[in-house]
């Protein structure tokens, strides 16, 4: 809520989206988040810059494998920082600034 109150053009489209879809006054539901794209943009930009846990399930590595230079042995846990994946500038285009438009082309499913 934090950041899209801080763009008020962000919330004007993303409300606009809502009226012409579900109607004014009208209560959203689950299902009809298929037909938000916008909404789903800004659902996506928010747990890119607010993930709900820092790290994704931890992962065993099924063999030995390589990642930037390190070699990860097979049977080791692999934990995924999310958190630091959101502000990272060589992934994202000014990526502390809320932006739901980078999401526009975007194939994610906001649901996991």
């Amino acid at each position: 809520m934090d950041e899209i109150l801080k763009a008020p053009e962000i919330m004007k489209k993303a409300q606009a989206e809502l009226v012409e879809v579900i109607g004014e006054g009208k209560a959203i539901r689950e299902a009809d988040v298929v037909r938000l794209p916008y909404l789903q943009c800004v659902i996506k930009e928010t747990y890119r810059m607010h993930p709900l846990a820092p790290f994704l399930v931890p992962r065993e590595a099924g063999k030995d494998v390589e990642v930037c230079g390190y070699t990860i042995p097979k049977g080791s846990e692999v934990m995924s920082n999310v958190w630091a994946i959101g502000p990272d500038s060589t992934l994202w285009e000014d990526p502390l600034v809320f932006n739901p438009d980078r999401f526009k082309d975007s194939k994610l499913d906001v649901r996991g």
